[in-house]
């Protein structure tokens, strides 16, 4: 892979990551405004839906950003781009689409099967 094409990879996943932070941080400042006021039975019942939904985005936001930076630190030690199972390199353009790739399409194919 090309250092220009390596660059504009790293480069969207560093935007990822911030934008998770971004989107993070207004999450919680309208948690905080919603904790400011008086909360009625009604609203008592949205916030519980809410603190479901935050939770399980809170988790999904976690994992993106461990595969983000597991990403970058390949980038770092020039792991990045290869297989974790068998070891060749995986495709510029499959790390275009999924730049926090692990696996190769076949091992990714493999895995998603249960062989």
């Amino acid at each position: 892979m090309s250092g220009q094409k390596l660059n504009e990879i790293k480069d969207k996943l560093l935007q990822q990551r911030q934008e998770i932070f971004e989107r993070f941080q207004r999450t919680e400042s309208g948690w905080q405004s919603l904790g400011e006021r008086e909360i009625e039975m009604e609203e008592e019942a949205q916030k519980a839906v809410l603190t479901r939904i935050f939770d399980q985005l809170e988790e999904l936001d976690k994992t993106a950003i461990e595969a983000i930076d597991l990403a970058l630190l390949k980038m770092d030690t020039a792991r990045y781009g290869i297989c974790e199972n068998c070891q060749k390199n995986i495709r510029p353009r499959r790390l275009e689409a999924l730049p926090t790739a692990r696996l190769c399409h076949q091992c990714a194919l493999r895995k998603e099967s249960g062989q």
